[in-house]
């Protein structure tokens, strides 16, 4: 098995470049036989992963967090080559939701011991992917406010900071949505469309979600009481996003959302534009590799971070 190791050095706040020494080591002892590239963009990510595969590479690594993983689908999407993951990134929600243990070395064996498994992802319109969780409003503002955070802080803190923040500020939109004979008018504070259980490290979004059905579950949280979030989130990892007043939820292949004014978009924590916006799943367009597993637990994998 040929491996290409793409590694984001900026990555958990610097944690990336820090990791390559051991990266290399620990593949070696293990007999990965491959290569090791530093990315610093996502185009940059994405010719490396296009050039492995001519190349005759079995498996690109993601090594970094959730932006890199995104950085690279478009390179992967409807592809032969599978896509492992090294968590080293802030957040490692999809690490995370498919079951990919945190410690390097285990890591490396999952990739070494793994099977490719084929799982869906969500495009945009516009040509988006997203293999987690996209964002329409309150979360979106979140990420577009950690953005500039992040300049001057690292890890979760920004996140923290942006949160708190825009649930003091953040209004609701007045929204349309329409999925199959569904149609929704009204304010949306919060829409998420998703293909994991999880994510912002432990906020269960719903319990449902599988990853090769076809069907992305959405959340709609038409108007939230500020003291209302703040009083359920000791309940949001175990009870889900149910637990907030007025949420709604809906499974659907297909979302066409509206809004005035328009909002921002956030695809697995990277901004990813504005409303008006169609999503779409794609099933079983992207092959991961997981730990051997039943896969129905593969949504159930933050019981087993260690």
């Amino acid at each position: 098995m040929k491996v290409q190791f793409i590694l984001n050095p900026a990555s958990g706040g610097g944690k990336g470049e820090k990791t390559l020494p051991l990266l290399k080591s620990q593949a070696k002892l293990l007999g990965l036989a491959g290569d090791v590239t530093l990315s610093h963009h996502p185009r940059e990510a994405q010719e490396i992963a296009i050039r492995s595969q001519k190349r005759g590479y079995d498996v690109v690594v993601a090594c970094g967090g959730d932006g890199t993983i995104h950085s690279l689908l478009p390179a992967l999407i409807r592809r032969p080559i599978a896509l492992g993951v090294v968590p080293i990134g802030t957040a490692n929600d999809l690490a995370r939701n498919w079951g990919i243990p945190f410690q390097l070395k285990r890591a490396l064996q999952a990739i070494q011991e793994g099977k490719p498994r084929a799982v869906d992802v969500i495009r945009t319109e516009s040509g988006k992917f997203i293999a987690g969780t996209a964002g329409i409003g309150f979360d979106a503002a979140v990420v577009q406010q950690a953005e500039w955070l992040r300049k001057v802080a690292k890890g979760i803190l920004p996140f923290s900071i942006a949160f708190f923040s825009e649930l003091v500020h953040y209004p609701p939109s007045q929204v349309f949505l329409r999925a199959g004979d569904w149609k929704y008018e009204g304010p949306a504070w919060q829409i998420l469309l998703t293909k994991i259980a999880r994510y912002a490290y432990i906020f269960r979004i719903t319990t449902s979600v599988k990853a090769d059905n076809g069907l992305m579950d959405i959340c709609l949280i038409p108007e939230t009481p500020n003291l209302g979030v703040i009083t359920a989130l000791p309940k949001l990892p175990f009870l889900g996003l149910k637990k907030l007043p007025g949420a709604l939820f809906r499974t659907a292949s297909t979302l066409e959302i509206k809004s005035s004014p328009p909002v921002s978009i956030h695809g697995d924590g990277d901004l990813i534009g504005q409303t008006p916006e169609t999503f779409r799943v794609l099933p079983k367009a992207l092959r991961i590799i997981a730990p051997l597993s039943k896969p129905h637990l593969l949504d159930l994998a933050f019981l087993n971070r260690e």
